[in-house]
């Protein structure tokens, strides 16, 4: 999967593109106050100015003396991704440009363009193609209506325990899709779906012995009746609604939101994860996903 990320994502990454050494840009005017109702000033401040700036800080340290510190935040993502030697500097790297990625997609609610972002009527199963459409027409196309579309996509936020970031990506046809990363992982360079080994099961300490481990388990009686198929939660269920199966191999992002804990835990609380999801449409920046909707159309 190839992903391009365009001249004008750069730019609203505010990451320094070549210099030296990282700097810090000024936070974006639009959240410097804050996004309300999604983020106080508090948390806006605290992804910018201690975990941007420290991100920055550890991969200045990384690359300092090297070649890698003339590259741009960008180009170190792409660079190192695949070298376990500078492991850390694409962490760090990664992590800071999904970051700058995230909050330069908001916009305070007080201060969108339209109240509500429009939902045209148009009828479910068309393949959105991208001449003589809208990001909104799109999504009633793909999704059925822009309320269904915030269910898929809260659903797969709320079916992700892992720290990482939830995006809404296009690919060459037009075709949207739901697509997680973990940890510091990236769309930039990464397969849209990130999984364990194989074997991880088998370094996971669970009190039993390898034969427990190699054996199946045995009824409890003769008569026991084998356990009812599990019923998907309604998060499971509605997160299926996603089109990550469907898209293409070259994707590009419209918007995405932090799923780690600290984005969430100062405003909302340990249980506030799904109140955070629900504000977080509040203050998606539609006009600028709708300009990186129209760019690099192939």
């Amino acid at each position: 999967m190839a992903l391009h990320w365009s001249s004008r994502v750069r730019a609203v990454c505010r990451v320094p593109l070549r210099r030296q050494l990282h700097q810090l840009p000024p936070i974006a005017p639009a959240v410097a106050e804050g996004c309300a109702p999604f983020l106080s000033k508090r948390t806006t401040q605290m992804l910018w100015t201690q975990w941007q700036a420290g991100l920055l800080q550890r991969l200045n340290d990384e690359v300092k003396g090297s070649p890698l510190a003339a590259d741009s935040v960008v180009d170190t993502v792409i660079g190192t991704a695949r070298d376990r030697a500078h492991a850390l500097a694409f962490q760090h790297a990664s992590l800071a440009l999904n970051n700058s990625f995230f909050l330069s997609g908001l916009l305070p609610k007080e201060r969108q363009p339209n109240p509500e972002y429009p939902q045209p009527s148009t009828h479910t199963g068309t393949i959105p193609t991208f001449y003589g459409k809208t990001l909104a027409t799109a999504i009633a196309d793909q999704y059925g209506s822009l309320p269904q579309f915030k269910l898929a996509f809260a659903a797969a936020a709320m079916g992700s325990v892992d720290n990482g970031f939830l995006w809404l990506v296009k690919d060459e046809h037009g075709r949207l899709g739901i697509v997680p990363t973990y940890g510091a992982g990236t769309i930039l360079v990464h397969q849209r779906r990130q999984t364990g080994p194989r074997d991880l099961a088998a370094g996971v300490q669970d009190g039993r012995t390898a034969a427990d481990a190699a054996a199946p388990a045995a009824p409890e009686s003769a008569e026991e009746a084998p356990a009812p198929p599990r019923t998907p939660s309604r998060f499971e269920s509605l997160a299926q609604s996603s089109a990550t199966g469907a898209i293409g191999s070259n994707v590009y992002p419209l918007f995405c939101v932090s799923l780690f804990e600290h984005a969430w835990l100062g405003d909302y609380g340990f249980w506030g994860k799904e109140r955070y999801l629900s504000n977080f449409f509040d203050c998606i920046h539609w006009e600028r996903a709708e300009q990186l909707w129209g760019e690099d159309r192939v």
